[in-house]
């Protein structure tokens, strides 16, 4: 159950412009979130099942710069693994300000990203290459109103010369009540992502390949400013599928599921 974290008020009298209901504003303040991600992930093997977790905590910044252009990064970043070999807690001081630059549009919508060069005991674990695809709300066309829904499907992929992923995201957004944040009026608006993802990658130090083919789901909420800015935002769900290992000691069949729960919270 998603946890409410940011107070509700009395239904607002007072409408702002519609066009600050419809998109960001185009600020160049560079602003700041406090940001949480934690993940339960199961792999059914023949020997059984293995769970590992994963806990982030992160301070992130993100400015805007000419035109639809952006830049992101880690204040902070700590990053917990615990499963077969016991806790880890890789040191994360030199991904710290590591710039990932973007496009961010007026309606939030983020493409071309291109990200640092991400320490080698950090690979696989708090990548930022994909961190802001959907971090914000992706606004309709219209003005923000209770009541008004929309859709939209994105499809990201990359692929190199020994990856490859492909992420389906189909979001469903209706805008359920008014709110307010402090003195600040805002919005909150349910979100439902149906996800699917194909990846196929080698296995860190083993020699050995990983293709999987996921599918599922997320619900939650975002909290959004009438004038025109991100407040906070949650998520839960679940993605699961078959995954197949290939190379080393032979091919191997198995399963993995990882739900995942995640917060944002506007820190300025």
């Amino acid at each position: 159950m998603l946890r409410t974290i940011l107070a509700s008020a009395a239904v607002l009298a007072c409408a702002l412009p519609a066009g600050a209901q419809s998109t960001y504003a185009s600020t160049r303040d560079t602003l700041r979130f406090r940001e949480t991600t934690q993940l339960r992930m199961t792999l059914t093997m023949p020997q059984g099942e293995v769970p590992i977790t994963v806990e982030q905590r992160s301070k992130v910044a993100v400015v805007r710069t000419a035109g639809d252009s952006a830049r992101g990064w880690f204040d902070s970043l700590s990053v917990a693994v615990t499963g077969p070999q016991g806790e880890q807690r890789p040191q994360t001081d030199s991904a710290l300000k590591l710039p990932v630059l973007f496009q961010l549009d007026s309606r939030g919508r983020v493409s071309n990203a291109v990200p640092p060069k991400w320490p080698a005991s950090l690979q696989g674990m708090a990548d930022p290459s994909h961190f802001f695809d959907d971090f914000f709300l992706r606004l309709p066309a219209q003005p923000l109103k209770v009541g008004l829904a929309w859709s939209d499907t994105t499809t990201t992929t990359d692929s190199t010369a020994d990856r490859f992923t492909r992420w389906i995201r189909r979001n469903e957004y209706r805008v359920e009540r008014d709110t307010t944040v402090g003195t600040t009026p805002a919005l909150v608006v349910r979100a439902t992502q149906n996800l699917s993802a194909t990846i196929s990658a080698p296995v860190p130090n083993q020699g050995m390949r990983s293709d999987a083919q996921l599918t599922g789901e997320s619900t939650g909420f975002f909290v959004f400013a009438k004038s025109g800015r991100l407040l906070g935002r949650r998520a839960e769900g679940k993605i699961e599928g078959p995954v197949k290992l290939s190379g080393g000691a032979g091919d191997m069949q198995m399963s993995q599921s990882i739900a995942v729960t995640s917060a944002v919270d506007a820190l300025n």
